[in-house]
């Protein structure tokens, strides 16, 4: 790459982040191109680049090959897409600049970097506030020693305006979502510094988001080893306008980074001093450094892997790991009103408090004889072997395992005559005739393909990644919190139900965070719901929904699990009861013409040809 004039760039996501990073790369015609749109609402992606002279596709795979294929990628889409495009792009040995997060899940940051790192790749997460000019100015007051040793460091972060419930249901939480910013910052300002401890605390004001579980103002204190002491307040509206400060304090003296105004005039009268407002929101605050952070990344996409410039970002690329335990550490701090360490993070992930990892089962304790003993039916024996054996660990696990997709191709129709020839025919294939113009052609599709997932029972697909029958089959129910379960036997065998996060009633989520933002126990649905999305497939949020929450019949049967409910909720239970109930009825295996509809709505909903499973 290195010597290339112009860089040829996909953009990911054309929502308000995506027309950001679009505005910078249209500003630097000698340097960058854009090569692709990319986003799942094709009539979207179609009109703008017809606007502006590029390529479009709701698929990225389209931009990584052939003779259009770019140098680079740019995602901005929306937040549960990042991993996944990020993973896809570096795979194709791409250089990718995303906003952030990389992810919420831990594993998932430290794979991605683990990623770049391997690949010599360029890898950078869009924290913006590191370009902001007046940042970068206290930082290298700061290392030239302005103030001598650093004592305390000080952000103030407050929004302006409040964002959309909508958007806040599923934003991760003001830590995730707002406090990360500010915990990159004191990584950025201390050198790399990783704080020992931290103790939070939050309060809600407004009601809708206290019904999320969530805090709508916050502080955070970290201790280091070195003595240093940082705290950070942050709030979600400030009536006044958007507002971020810094203070360093050190031996020698202080350094303090203002609020940006919309002006520098100041009014001084007989009735005192009238300063301009702040800036109203973080488009206008940092709308200068979204165009240095672009910049920045397309001059180390040209200075090539070999440069110091390469490998500077390779170095700080290393940090994004830290930010999110820290992030993590602090909400659990929060959640659990005390002091969190920040070093036992990743065991209270992954293991239980005896040091017992939470995806080893005791094989004696777990046995299909043992099960009998406890005088559990034939028929119930795999439904309560999934209930103890599902944790976040052994989910994380498995996504690790499955969400590469690198087990093989095969088409839908493929996949259905692998199911058929085992004696397991697809379910409403006849669903047309039986509902005619009542059901959405969706929900059509959706009824042939549901069961699909069953797929990574085969030996031959899933090789030594083969699973039980529990892992596969069978309702499916949040982890991470605890269960809330009708008619199963006492399932006390999981080791999340005596975890100090996971086993409580809300667990590592939020009140109203909405049903679809649970992270789902291991199975068919789950496996089919992110193979589709990997595949860009472009079925509506709701039929993917729908495939992902149709075996979750403890909420949409029995009415468990409401705390974590959002309004959105109800479309959704809609169409899980409606496919339920088509296909509760085997239906006939397609018959050429019904087959030949199917390939048009496959073809519609880009599911033609072959998938990657």
């Amino acid at each position: 790459m290195a010597g290339k004039d112009v860089v040829k760039v996909a953009l990911v996501g054309l929502g308000r982040a995506g027309h950001f990073h679009m505005e910078s790369v249209l500003q630097l015609p000698g340097s960058v191109r854009l090569a692709w749109v990319i986003d799942v609402d094709t009539e979207k992606a179609q009109r703008i680049a017809a606007e502006k002279g590029c390529n479009w596709s709701s698929r990225l795979d389209d931009a990584l090959e052939g003779p259009n294929a770019v140098d680079a990628v740019v995602i901005a889409s929306a937040t549960d897409t990042h991993f996944p495009y990020i993973m896809q792009a570096l795979r194709a040995d791409k250089a990718v600049l995303s906003e952030k997060p990389i992810s919420h899940e831990l594993h998932e940051v430290e794979e991605a970097v683990e990623l770049a790192k391997t690949k010599n790749l360029a890898f950078v997460c869009g924290y913006q506030r590191r370009a902001d000019r007046h940042f970068r100015e206290l930082k290298r007051q700061l290392d030239a020693g302005a103030i001598g040793s650093l004592k305390l460091l000080k952000t103030c972060s407050r929004d302006n305006p409040i964002p959309p419930m909508e958007y806040l249901r599923t934003s991760g939480g003001i830590f995730h979502d707002m406090l990360i910013h500010d915990f990159d910052m004191l990584d950025f300002l201390s050198g790399g510094q990783v704080p020992e401890s931290v103790t939070s605390t939050g309060h809600s004001h407004h009601p809708e988001i206290k019904a999320m579980g969530d805090v709508d103002i916050c502080a955070v204190m970290f201790k280091y080893a070195s003595g240093l002491i940082a705290m950070v307040d942050t709030s979600r509206d400030a009536s006044y306008g958007y507002d971020q400060r810094i203070e360093a304090f050190g031996e020698r003296g202080m350094l303090t980074a203002k609020n940006e105004l919309t002006s520098t005039i100041e009014l001084a009268t007989a009735d005192g001093h009238l300063m301009p407002p702040a800036m109203y929101s973080f488009p206008q605050r940092y709308h200068e450094a979204y165009r240095s952070e672009l910049t920045e990344f397309i001059e180390l996409v040209q200075a090539g892997r070999d440069s110091e410039l390469h490998r500077m970002e390779q170095k700080a690329m290393l940090r994004h790991p830290n930010i999110v335990r820290t992030t993590i550490a602090a909400e659990m701090s929060w959640k659990q009103g005390n002091t969190m360490e920040i070093a036992k993070v990743d065991s209270l992930l992954t293991r239980q408090p005896d040091g017992a990892v939470a995806t080893q089962m005791d094989d004696e304790n777990h046995r299909p004889e043992k099960l009998r003993r406890l005088e559990i039916p034939e028929e119930m024996l795999s439904k309560y072997e999934k209930h103890c054996r599902q944790t976040v660990a052994f989910v994380k696990e498995q996504h690790e395992k499955w969400l590469k997709f690198d087990k093989g191709e095969l088409s839908i129709f493929e996949a259905l005559q692998i199911l058929e020839d085992l004696g397991d025919p697809p379910r409403g294939p006849a669903i047309a005739a039986q509902r005619g113009a009542d059901a959405p052609e969706w929900l059509q599709l959706v009824a042939l393909v549901h069961d699909l997932g069953k797929i990574m029972a085969l030996p031959q697909l899933a090789s030594e990644d083969l699973l039980d029958e529990w892992a596969v089959l069978g309702d499916s129910f949040p982890v991470g919190c605890a269960p809330d379960m009708v008619g199963l036997p006492d399932s006390k065998k999981n080791l999340d139900h005596s975890h100090p996060l996971y086993g409580t009633k809300n667990g590592i989520y939020q009140s109203g965070c909405g049903i679809s933002n649970l992270m789902m126990s291991w199975g068919k649905d789950e496996y089919l719901y992110h193979m589709l999305k990997f595949n860009q497939c472009t079925l509506p949020a709701e039929a993917l929904k729908t495939i992902r929450l149709q075996s979750f019949s403890l909420w949409h049967e029995k009415g468990a699990y409401s705390q974590f409910e959002a309004p959105e909720d109800a479309e959704t239970l809609k169409w899980v009861k409606e496919l339920n109930m088509i296909c509760s009825d085997l239906g006939e295996k397609p018959g050429a013409s019904s087959q030949a509809y199917y390939a048009e709505l496959l073809k519609k909903y880009n599911m033609d040809g072959k998938l990657k499973w």
